[in-house]
């Protein structure tokens, strides 16, 4: 689980030139965010056993991401 996550800020980083400028559109942050950064965490994810703890730390990274993009 925790690779995922790093492999989302890993995803993240590399493009945080677009997210994090406030001249691009927040739709189009959106959009680059949910066809990029998620699929990168939710890689394989059909076959893990998710309880609460994993479910809460995908939860927080990704409110991270979101929080820096606006």
């Amino acid at each position: 689980m925790t690779h995922r996550i790093q492999a989302g800020w890993l995803k993240w980083r590399g493009a945080s030139g677009i997210l994090c400028d406030r001249k691009v559109p927040l739709k189009l942050k959106g959009k680059f965010y949910r066809t990029a950064i998620r699929p990168a965490m939710l890689y394989g994810s059909e076959c893990w056993a998710v309880n609460c703890v994993h479910e809460q730390k995908m939860g927080v990274a990704e409110m991270r991401m979101l929080r820096w993009m606006c």
